[in-house]
């Protein structure tokens, strides 16, 4: 890694953690440094125009201010819903500042899902962009918030702007929360917490090199994670740029890359396939770029391979983490790719990873069970759900992922899914991202997903989709791959041939509703049954409608 940084274990959360002894208190000191040591330089931007880190911190100064004179001061919660821009990152950080609890709001998400994060952080009042002023409102009565609590964000974050002050804010405040994303119930409020903030973002500029000619394209929505830990806090500390764009459109995106003469992009393995897809994308010329990475879900090899192809100067990372360790975890760099294509790499320096069984019992190396996470990045928990918090944080620190995994010798960690997508099949353990893995090294597949269906016996069988590069590609075939590449414990009983994987909101395959749509399905052969039909009649008769393709932005 370059910029290594001297690691320490330090007290926190009753443990001794691995930390970085030299950092700053909070993310409000970043900014207070960025300002002292390059507030001249362009910090941010946006399609509206640019400011530089003295302009901004005071825009910040000032919107903390207007925080205070509509009763919002610390210890208050103030729900949160925009696209990117300056105006929303000034919120962002004139909440911490103010000790102003910012409660993040998926664009994506619906009233009611908002309804009951703003009811868990005990908001007061929402701020809201152009467009979401309904919503908003909507949210705000169903968690009866007094009237009026919807705010323009705008006007809130541009009404004046102060000569940069600030109140430091203890390390270990939490200053934001965020609904985690799961697919098996309501969200959980995530604490968002200064020093893990710092840690991450101590991370991302060593591991990545940065500086102050570096300039990043923020494609994350800011009232989530990876936005301000991989893009917005790191280039603070290097003194570099930040573009916060809403270009969603990998057309459109590739025009802010080449515009805006981007050195650092970082999004899922569905935009990048986008990307790819994009005639815009095969011809553009990136003589800045030089660092990129994916993260969310597995990458295709083909297409990885492409990447390499058109940009061989480009430095290229995996990065896996959650929301519960501000962003990263584990980072597989460039220079790791040749040995170990398909590993999520090593822990951070200020990380531990473990590997645990049913029991919590700490497995052999090679052996799967859960993957476990302790130090500086992990938050303290979810606010206002003691019950949830004790089910993730186990013994001396540790934090369940509720991810499979297993690691080598050396380290490195390999993903075999969410513990809840595990197949069980004839007392073998199938792990849906093994078998995706070995189908996207077929020839003649794009992508793949796997997921677990009824067998009508008690047991779970193998289905999966599949994008096609060959549509001459048969199931027989399929069959064949997964028997030769995996065992034939993994054999797909079901193999349907889609245009594209449905994902969730944050880009990841969304499992729960490819098999709520398989033919299959007992709801679908109720609609589908013809009189004589068995199971498999209907299954070869049927096909998938259109997928409800999940956005390509994450979290």
């Amino acid at each position: 890694m370059s910029g290594e940084l001297r690691v320490q274990r330090e007290p926190w959360r009753g443990n001794e953690l691995l930390s970085y002894p030299e950092r700053p208190a909070s993310i409000v000191h970043i900014l207070d440094d960025v300002v002292r040591a390059h507030g001249a330089t362009e910090g941010l931007v946006d399609a509206h125009g640019r400011c530089t880190y003295d302009e901004f911190a005071m825009r910040v100064a000032g919107t903390a201010a207007a925080l205070a004179d509509r009763g919002l001061g610390r210890g208050a919660a103030l729900g949160v819903v925009s696209p990117n821009s300056v105006d929303l990152a000034v919120l962002v950080f004139a909440c911490a500042a103010a000790g102003v609890l910012m409660v993040g709001l998926s664009e994506r998400g619906a009233p009611p899902r908002w309804a009951r994060l703003l009811r868990t952080a005990g908001a007061s009042a929402v701020a809201a962009a152009p467009g979401h002023h309904a919503a908003a409102t909507s949210a705000a009565a169903a968690a009866d918030l007094a009237e009026p609590a919807v705010m323009d964000l705008a006007e809130l974050t541009r009404d004046r702007t102060l000569p940069w002050s600030f109140v430091r804010p203890d390390e270990g405040d939490t200053y934001a929360v965020v609904g985690t994303a799961g697919t098996t119930g309501p969200p959980k409020a995530s604490r968002v917490i200064h020093r893990c903030s710092v840690h991450s973002a101590l991370s991302y500029r060593s591991v990545l090199g940065l500086t102050s000619r570096d300039r990043t394209a923020v494609l994350f929505p800011l009232t989530y994670i990876s936005a301000l830990h991989a893009h917005v806090l790191p280039m603070m500390l290097a003194g570099g740029t930040s573009v916060l764009t809403t270009a969603s459109r990998a057309h459109r995106f590739c025009d802010v890359l080449a515009d805006e003469q981007i050195t650092w992009m970082y999004t899922v393995p569905s935009f990048w396939l986008a990307l790819l897809r994009t005639d815009r994308f095969s011809g553009i010329h990136l003589p800045h770029l030089r660092l990129a990475a994916f993260g969310g879900s597995a990458f295709p090899p083909d297409a990885l391979g492409e990447i390499r192809r058109r940009f061989p100067e480009v430095a290229l990372h995996n990065i896996y983490g959650l929301s519960e360790t501000h962003s990263p975890a584990t980072i597989l760099r460039d220079d790791e790719f040749a040995d170990r294509p398909t590993s999520v790499g090593r822990a951070l320096p200020c990380m531990e990873a473990r590997v645990v069984d049913a029991t919590g019992a700490v497995v052999t190396t090679g052996d799967d069970g859960q993957l476990q996470l302790r130090g500086s990045l992990v938050t303290t928990g979810y606010l206002g759900d003691a019950g949830a918090t004790a089910a993730a944080f186990v013994d001396d620190g540790w934090f369940a992922t509720g991810d499979q995994a297993r690691f080598d010798a050396e380290g490195y960690v390999w993903l075999l899914g969410r513990r809840h997508d595990l197949i069980i099949r004839g007392g073998f353990n199938i792990a849906p991202v093994e078998v995706e893995q070995a189908l996207r090294h077929h020839p003649g597949i794009a992508d793949a997903a796997v997921f677990g269906v009824s067998d009508g016996i008690g047991d779970r069988a193998v289905a999966c989709a599949i994008v096609r590069d060959d549509p001459a590609l048969r199931p027989r075939a399929v069959r064949a791959w997964v028997r030769t590449q995996v065992g034939d414990y993994a054999v797909p009983r079901h193999v349907h041939f889609v245009d594209d994987i449905p994902l969730t909101a944050i880009g990841k395959i969304d499992r729960g509703a490819l098999a709520e749509r398989l033919p299959g399905s007992p709801r679908r052969r109720r609609r589908h049954r013809r009189p004589g039909d068995t199971a498999d009649h209907v299954e070869e008769r049927a096909r998938f409608g259109p997928p409800r393709s999940g956005t390509l932005m994450p979290p």
